[in-house]
């Protein structure tokens, strides 16, 4: 009996310890920022001549929206707890909509740069997953030659 109990709690605490890896990569580069996709995550990306548009579905059923562009929508600075937080050369604000939704707009600082626009949705009940994609948001500079990102978390005083 005790060794199925130590049997558990090691598949326990692997468990515990691998979640906190699920987003270690940034492997989608949406210019301004870089952030991570797992196994089980979905996501459509559109391309029009002046924007992008990301569509993901996290494998917790959570839903993310960003947009890329230089024309985001209006945003309730007022409203925001987080306004225009400065970044590595972007500002960060954040607005919880509601129990559910939450909004994120990152802008650049005095460079021609997208900005990005993040509405998230969450329907999971569970904020563990999507904490942990949020954490994996990293600042990014693009030249025609490469994009560099920063190691540091971009999102880190957004609370959802």
């Amino acid at each position: 009996m005790k060794g199925l109990f130590a049997s558990i709690l090691i598949l326990m605490t692997a468990s515990a310890c691998a979640s906190t890896k699920l987003y270690s990569y940034c492997n989608v580069f949406i210019g301004t920022a870089c952030f991570g996709m797992k196994s089980g995550d979905e996501y459509k990306y559109t391309s029009q001549v002046d924007f992008r548009i990301y569509e993901i579905k996290l494998s917790s059923e959570d839903e993310v929206n960003i947009y890329s562009g230089y024309h985001p929508a209006s945003f309730d600075y007022e409203g925001a707890y987080l306004s225009k937080e400065r970044v590595n050369g972007y500002l960060v604000s954040a607005l919880k909509v509601d129990n559910q939704r939450h909004r994120i707009l990152i802008e650049p600082v005095g460079k021609r740069a997208p900005s990005v626009d993040i509405n998230i949705s969450m329907s999971s009940g569970d904020k563990g997953l999507i904490i942990e994609f949020i954490k994996s948001f990293r600042s990014c500079t693009r030249t025609k030659l490469e994009t560099a990102c920063k190691d540091d978390i971009l999102l880190q005083s957004v609370v959802l």
